[in-house]
Formats: structure tokens, C-alpha cells, sequence
């Protein structure tokens, strides 16, 4: 819908092959000023948590540090369901996962649903994928529970 796209902007960070096409395309698209591609950055935790929301849209992964990232900064993870993805996002709890190159599916202007997402994304990095959740794991081994 128009409104919801007065209030969204696209952030794509770091460079490739394609940041020019991506730049092509808004601009062919009337979006460029719903934009902002900064290229290659050194502040990616920073930037992280100005986001509402991060958008994987892969057409395949591994295990993404991308992802991890985005979870311990708090935010909800929109990725697509490739790869190691469902491994590191529980659909519907930490974020959703969609079916690759269906960007219709990746829309989402939900700003409750976004909070509850941010939250268990949060917690999920921390407790399953932080160092002190491993420590906690491998005690519970050793500890024999």
C-alpha cells in the first residue's frame, strides 16, 4: 500500500557486483529516495540497531553470521527458507521464513508483531547462540542433565 511505503526505507549495506544494479533499479522505480545504500561499512552493530527489521532474501546460504547478527541486535529476521536459515530462525517466533525470490512474502508493517519477533530473536541469540548460552550447554553436558 502507499502509506506503507511513505514510511519504509530500504537499507542495503556492503558492495558487490550487483549494488549498481540495485541502485539502477530504484532509480528506474521512483524509490531511490526510500533508499539508502551506504556500500561497505565498519559499524554494522551500530547500524543494526537503527533497524526495525532485517531481510535475508537469499537465493541460497550457509550458516549466516548475518542472521546472528541481526538477532542479537534485537531485531526480527525476515529470511528466506534456504540453507542453514532455518536453522537460526524459528518461523513465526524469531522472525519468518519465506520461500525464496517470493519478495511479496517479505513485506510486513505489523509493528506488534515485529516487537514480540524482536524480542524472542533477542533472547534466541543470546541463550542458544552467544558464548555464555554455549558454556551453560556444555555444564549441562558435563554436568550430566
Amino acid at each position: 500500500s502507499e502509506k506503507f511505503f511513505q514510511n519504509t526505507c530500504l537499507v542495503l549495506i556492503g558492495d558487490g557486483p550487483l549494488r549498481e544494479s540495485a541502485i539502477n533499479l530504484l532509480k528506474d522505480n521512483g524509490l531511490s529516495d526510500h533508499a539508502w545504500l551506504p556500500g561497505e561499512r565498519n559499524d554494522i552493530a551500530e547500524l543494526l540497531r537503527s533497524l526495525d527489521i532485517f531481510v535475508l532474501p537469499s537465493k541460497a546460504e550457509g550458516i549466516s553470521n548475518t542472521i546472528l547478527e541481526a538477532m542479537a541486535s534485537g531485531l526480527p529476521v525476515i529470511a528466506t527458507r534456504v540453507g542453514g536459515n532455518a536453522e537460526l530462525v524459528i518461523d513465526g517466533d524469531t522472525g519468518f521464513l519465506v520461500e525464496k525470490e517470493n519478495a511479496q512474502e517479505m513485506l510486513t508493517n505489523d509493528v506488534g508483531k515485529r516487537k514480540q519477533l524482536s524480542v524472542a530473536a533477542y533472547q534466541r541469540a543470546q541463550n542458544q547462540f552467544s558464548i555464555d548460552g554455549m558454556v551453560a550447554r556444555y555444564q549441562q553436558v558435563y554436568d550430566g542433565q
